[in-house]
C-alpha cells in the first residue's frame, strides 16, 4: 500500500473524541478523550442527590429543631412544678377516693408467735387509710419485743399491708421456782413460756427446748436482758449434749445450777438417774475450757455401769469419781471466788 494511500485511510482503532459532524444522532462529542452519551451528568446529578436524600430524617430535623439553652431550661423548670404539683394534688385524691384503704394486715414469717398478738401490737386494723400510716413506727412497735429480731412493713396496693418478721432463735429454757423463761442463743432473755405472744405451735416447740433448772438465789436478769458470758458459755454447751454423747441410755438430760455444786448434768432413764457435777467455773481458776474434757470422762465413768451410779465428781478432765445410787457426796471445795452471777 502506498504512501498516500496509507495517509488517505481513517484509523479504524482507538478510541477518539467525535469530530464536528462525525457524531451519531443522540451521541454528543466527549472531552478528555471519552464519549460520553447524553443525559450521563443529569444521572450523575440524580444519583448524588438521591444520596443526600438517604440521610437520616431525624439527624436533619436535629439540627433544624435544636432547642436554645433557654428553652431547654424552661422545660424542665416546668417539668418540675407539674411533678410537685402531682405530689401534692395525687394523695389526697386517692385517699378521697377510697382505694387506698387497708383491707389486708399479712404478716409473714412467723413459726413461734401468735399472729393476732402481733398483728394488734402494730396496732394497724382493716380500713385505716394506707397513706397515713407510720411504717418506722409500726417496725419499731413490733421489734421491742425480744422475740422479735427484725420487722419491716411494706405497703401493698390495692389494700394490703405487708409485716415480714424474723424471729428470734431460742437456746434454752430457764427455769427459776414456778417460773420458766425462755433463753436465745446470744443469752437474751426473751419472756415467759407462756408468754400470750406464743401461738400454740410456738408453746409447744419451747417446751422441747433444754431445760436449766435454777436453784440458786443470786440476782438473777430481768426479760429483755443478757445472761454473763461466762454462764451462757457453760449453758450452751451442757445444752448441746445429747445422751448419745455420753454414750448413755438415758431418755431425758437436765441441767440444773445448784449453790453448793455449781452445774450439774441429771439423766433420767428407765429405773435409773445420775448425777454428774461439773462445779463452779470462774474465767481463771476453772475455765470453762476444761469442760469438754469433763465430758469425755464422763462417757468413760458410765460406760457398762450407768445403772449402778449414783453421783459423778468431775474434779477436771482427768480426775474423778461417783457413788453408788442414793448416795449423795459431800460439794467440793468450791474456788476463792464466788459462783458466776447471773448478771453481765
Amino acid at each position: 500500500m502506498s504512501e498516500r494511500s496509507k495517509k488517505g485511510r481513517r484509523p479504524t482503532s482507538g478510541a477518539r473524541p467525535f469530530a464536528p459532524g462525525e457524531a451519531p444522532l443522540g451521541v454528543r462529542p466527549g472531552l478528555g478523550g471519552q464519549r460520553r452519551r447524553a443525559g450521563a451528568d443529569a444521572g450523575v446529578r440524580l444519583l448524588e442527590r438521591r444520596e443526600k436524600d438517604s440521610t437520616p430524617s431525624k439527624q436533619r430535623s436535629d439540627r433544624r429543631r435544636r432547642l436554645r439553652p433557654e428553652s431547654m431550661l424552661l422545660l424542665r423548670r416546668f417539668s418540675l412544678v407539674l411533678l410537685l404539683a402531682a405530689a401534692f394534688v395525687a394523695p389526697p385524691a386517692l385517699a378521697a377516693s377510697g382505694r387506698l384503704i387497708v383491707d389486708e394486715v399479712k404478716i409473714t414469717g412467723l413459726a413461734m408467735l401468735n399472729e393476732e398478738a402481733v398483728s394488734e401490737l402494730a396496732g394497724i386494723s382493716a380500713g385505716e387509710n394506707l397513706l397515713g400510716i407510720d411504717l418506722l413506727a409500726t417496725e419499731r412497735a413490733i421489734e421491742a419485743l425480744p422475740f422479735v429480731a427484725r420487722a419491716q412493713a411494706r405497703i401493698g396496693i390495692p389494700g394490703e399491708l405487708r409485716i415480714e418478721i424474723r424471729e428470734t432463735p431460742l437456746l434454752l429454757r430457764w427455769q427459776r421456782g414456778s417460773e420458766t423463761l425462755l433463753v436465745s442463743g446470744s443469752g437474751q432473755i426473751l419472756g415467759r413460756i407462756d408468754s400470750p405472744l406464743l401461738s400454740a405451735r410456738g408453746a409447744e416447740a419451747a417446751a422441747s427446748l433444754p431445760l436449766v433448772v435454777d436453784a440458786t438465789t443470786v440476782p438473777f436478769v430481768e426479760v429483755g436482758e443478757v445472761i454473763s458470758p461466762l454462764d451462757l458459755d457453760i449453758v450452751t454447751r451442757l445444752a448441746s449434749l445429747t445422751p448419745a454423747d455420753l454414750g448413755s441410755s438415758a431418755l431425758q438430760l437436765t441441767i440444773q445450777r445448784d449453790p453448793q455444786y455449781g452445774y450439774l448434768l441429771q439423766g433420767v432413764g428407765e429405773g435409773f438417774t445420775w448425777n454428774a457435777v461439773f462445779g463452779i467455773y470462774s474465767a481463771t481458776i476453772r475455765p470453762v475450757e476444761m469442760l469438754p474434757g469433763q465430758v469425755r470422762l464422763l462417757r468413760s465413768l458410765l460406760a457398762n455401769r450407768e445403772r449402778g451410779v449414783g453421783w459423778v465428781i468431775l474434779a477436771d478432765g482427768q480426775a474423778g469419781t461417783f457413788t453408788d445410787p442414793g448416795v449423795r457426796p459431800p460439794p467440793p471445795p468450791s474456788p476463792s471466788v464466788s459462783p458466776s452471777p447471773l448478771l453481765p
